[in-house]
Order: C-alpha cells, then structure tokens, then sequence
C-alpha cells in the first residue's frame, strides 16, 4: 500500500469514536479496554474494544501482553492536523502563531513606541491587536472542538 492510499484510508478510519479512541491513547498512553471505556463515557467496554480493534487492524495502535493498548504510528489527519503534540499534550498549532503575536505587540509597545502616538504606531498597533484577537479565537475554537 502506498503512503498516499495508506493516508486516505486512515483519514476515513479516524472519524467520530475511533478519532477520539486514538486522540485519546495519543494523549494518555497505554490504557486497557474498561479505562478507555470509563475515559471516553462509551456505554460499554465492548464499543471501545470495537474502535481498539479497528486500529489494531490498520496497525495504528498495538496491544501488549497485559491487555494494554498504545499508540504504534502517530498519523496526522483530519482534525488531528490542526493540532502539534508536545509531550502528552495535543496543542492547538494556532497557539503558537498567537503566543508570536502577542509578544511582537508587547514587544512593540514596550521598546518601539513613540510618545506621542503618531499613525505609524497606531497603524502597528491596531494591525497586530486585530491579527491577534483573530488567532487567539482560532486557537479557543480549535481547543474547544479538540481532534476528537
């Protein structure tokens, strides 16, 4: 199977609970079936262990000797692309853009701004303030919806 074919076909398997089966050993790492059940509120152990299944199947996830289930393959499709895994956290990648954002403006403010105001400062000002309040929004959306 080629690497293409291999992403369509996970990018139709990582849909709904499966995606937040995945997100979730992603997250927390290895888990039996009763946790992820109890973790994800599934109405029983045997749907989670149907989602496990399935990604043992397309060899995303693997289960050890003790009944555990980690991730095997970290893939990067659908919602999970808008996020950046840094440790066991998934962060959303408009967090960064908004962190840069914000420092340029305080930045700017604290060491390259004139007193009085003039139009180039306000200008800078007004640009930067927008584009941040726009990506900090982005960012609390994306959290708010998480890959799963």
């Amino acid at each position: 199977m080629s690497d293409g074919d291999f992403r369509e076909a996970v990018k139709e398997l990582l849909k709904g609970k499966t995606m937040s089966v995945y997100a979730l050993l992603l997250t927390k790492g290895a888990m039996g079936v009763r946790e992820v059940s109890r973790t994800l509120g599934f109405s029983s152990p045997s749907l989670a262990l149907h989602h496990l299944t399935k990604l043992v199947d397309n060899d995303l996830v693997v289960k050890d000797p003790h009944g555990e289930y980690s991730v095997n393959r970290t893939v990067w499709v659908g919602s999970m692309s808008l996020f950046v895994k840094l440790g066991r956290r998934l962060l959303p990648r408009f967090l960064f853009l908004a962190t840069l954002f914000s420092a340029m403006l305080v930045v700017y403010i604290a060491f390259f701004m004139s007193w009085p105001l003039d139009g180039k400062d306000i200008m800078f000002i007004s640009i930067s303030l927008v584009a941040t309040l726009l990506v900090i929004n982005e960012t609390r959306k994306t959290w708010l919806l998480g890959p799963f």
